[in-house]
C-alpha cells in the first residue's frame, strides 16, 4: 500500500537541509529551543511573566523532547517541522494559560466538576463515544481549534481565524498522506483529543520512534503534571461561559488513569472494549502511516512497529485495569463494548446517558442519528470502512495477541 504522496518527497527535499543544520548535536537543538521559547514569549506577551518551578521543569521537559526528536534515526525534513511544531505549541499553551490566569484570577476558581474520560485501547469506539457524549446539551468536548489556540471566549471574527489556520495544519497532513483521511478523519471544528492538551505522552511515539523518551516518561516524569494542565486548560475554556460537563478522550489514558482518578477525583471513566486482535492491526496501520510521513522512505519496518505495540498496549490495558480494581469505587466506571454501541445504538446509549446522569430525550435521539450518519459515510474515525489492515503484515500471530492481553481481557473484549 502506497501510503504517501509525491508532494511529501518535494517537502522532504524542501526541508531537508534546515533539518540538518537546526537538528545536528546538543548544542544546536538547545539554541533552537531557546529561540522558539523567547518567540513564543513575544507571541504570547508573557516576556516579563515570571514562571513557577514546576513550569520551569515542564520546559525543560519539552526541550528533552525535541533532543529526542532529534536523535530519532532517519528523520526526515517534514519529521523535523513536526518536532517543531509540537514543542511551539505546547510551550505556546503552557505560556497562554499562564498569562490569562495572571489576567484574569478568577481563571482558577473555575470548578471542573464530574468530567467525564473516555478511555479504551485504540479504534474502539472512544471518538464515537465522546462525540455522542459530547452531543448532549449538558455536556461538552473540547474542539481541536480550542486546543491549538487556547484562549478565552473570542469574538467571531477572531474564532473564525483560528479555526482556519488549524484547518489548513489538517489539509496540509492531507496533501501528504493518502491514508489518513481514513485513518484519523477529523476537522478544526470537531471534538478532539486531550493529546493535544499535554506535554508528553506514550502516543509521541506513534508519530516518530523518539529513541529514550518511553523510559523516560514512564520512570522520570510526573505524569500529574499533564493533567493538572488539562484541569487549568479546562478552567481557561470555560471561564464566563455556561458550564457544561467536560468530555474527553484519548486512547493513550489508559497509561495514565491513577494521575485522572488523582488530579479529577470526581471524573467518571467510560471505558470502551473491543476484540484486540482487530485492535492491533488497525493501531499499527496508524503508526505504519504516521511513521512513513515522518521518516525517511525506506525506514519503517511495519514488523518492529507490531512487536512494539503489542507490548505496550497489553501493558497499559493491564495497568489500566489494576488501578481500576484497586480505585475500589465501581459506580465510577462505565464498561462500553464496541459491537453493542456501533451495532444497538439506540438502546446501548441511552443506557450510557442514564449511567452518567445525562438526561436523555427527543433532541438527543435526533442528535444520535446525525452522528451515526455521519460516521458511516466516514465523517467518524470508528467505524470507517476504508481503512483496511492485517495482523500479518506487522508479523503478529493472533495468538499472541492473545497471550500478551490474557484470557481474561479476551473474554472482556469480546463479549
Amino acid at each position: 500500500m502506497q501510503r504517501t504522496t509525491q508532494m511529501l518527497g518535494v517537502l522532504n527535499v524542501l526541508m531537508e537541509g534546515q533539518r540538518r543544520s537546526e537538528s545536528g548535536g546538543t548544542r544546536k537543538v538547545d539554541n533552537l529551543f531557546d529561540k522558539m521559547h523567547a518567540k513564543a514569549r513575544k507571541d504570547t506577551d508573557t516576556t516579563g511573566l515570571a514562571l513557577s518551578g514546576e513550569d520551569d521543569q515542564i520546559l525543560e521537559s519539552l526541550r528533552f523532547l525535541l533532543h529526542c526528536w532529534a536523535q530519532t534515526p532517519d528523520l526526515s525534513g517534514v519529521g523535523w517541522r513536526s518536532a517543531k511544531d509540537m514543542v511551539e505549541a505546547r510551550i505556546s499553551n503552557l505560556l497562554t494559560v499562564r498569562r490569562l490566569q495572571r489576567q484574569h484570577p478568577g481563571v482558577r476558581g473555575e470548578a471542573v466538576e464530574r468530567p467525564i474520560f473516555v478511555l479504551g485501547l485504540p479504534r474502539t469506539a472512544t471518538t464515537l463515544a465522546q462525540h455522542i457524549i459530547a452531543g448532549s446539551d449538558s455536556a461538552r468536548a473540547p474542539y481541536l481549534w480550542e486546543m491549538y489556540y487556547l484562549g478565552l471566549e473570542p469574538d467571531a471574527a477572531e474564532r473564525e481565524r483560528r479555526i482556519r489556520k488549524t484547518q489548513k495544519r489538517l489539509d496540509m497532513t492531507l496533501l501528504m498522506s493518502k491514508t489518513w483521511q481514513h485513518i484519523h478523519p477529523t476537522n478544526a471544528q470537531w471534538p478532539e483529543e486531550d493529546y493535544w492538551l499535554k506535554f508528553h505522552a506514550t502516543f509521541h511515539t506513534t508519530v516518530a520512534p523518539l529513541p529514550g523518551y518511553l523510559d523516560w516518561y514512564r520512570e522520570s516524569y510526573d505524569r500529574d503534571t499533564d493533567f493538572r494542565f488539562v484541569r487549568d486548560a479546562l478552567q481557561v475554556l470555560q471561564y464566563g461561559r455556561p458550564k457544561q460537563r467536560w468530555v474527553l478522550k484519548h486512547p493513550g489514558n489508559i497509561f495514565n488513569l491513577d494521575s485522572i482518578l488523582r488530579v479529577f477525583p470526581d471524573a467518571q471513566i467510560v471505558l470502551t472494549h473491543r476484540d484486540p486482535t482487530t485492535v492491533m492491526s488497525s493501531l499499527c496501520s496508524m503508526v505504519e502511516s504516521l511513521y512513513s510521513i515522518h521518516l525517511k522512505r525506506g525506514a519503517v519496518d511495519p514488523k518492529e512497529i507490531g512487536r512494539t505495540w503489542l507490548q505496550e498496549l497489553a501493558a497499559g490495558m493491564e495497568q489500566c485495569r489494576q488501578i481500576r480494581a484497586a480505585s475500589m469505587e465501581p459506580g465510577r466506571f462505565i464498561d462500553v463494548k464496541y459491537h453493542r454501541l456501533t451495532g444497538s445504538p439506540h438502546s446501548a446509549v441511552p443506557e450510557l446517558f442514564r449511567q452518567l446522569d445525562l438526561p436523555w430525550g427527543p433532541d438527543d435521539e435526533a442528535r444520535l442519528e446525525e452522528q451515526l450518519t455521519r460516521t458511516g459515510q466516514g465523517g467518524g474515525r470508528d467505524g470507517v470502512r476504508r481503512h483496511e489492515h492485517s495482523l500479518l503484515g506487522y508479523g503478529i500471530d493472533p495468538s499472541e495477541v492473545d497471550d500478551a492481553f490474557g484470557s481474561d481481557y479476551m473474554r472482556i473484549a469480546a463479549g
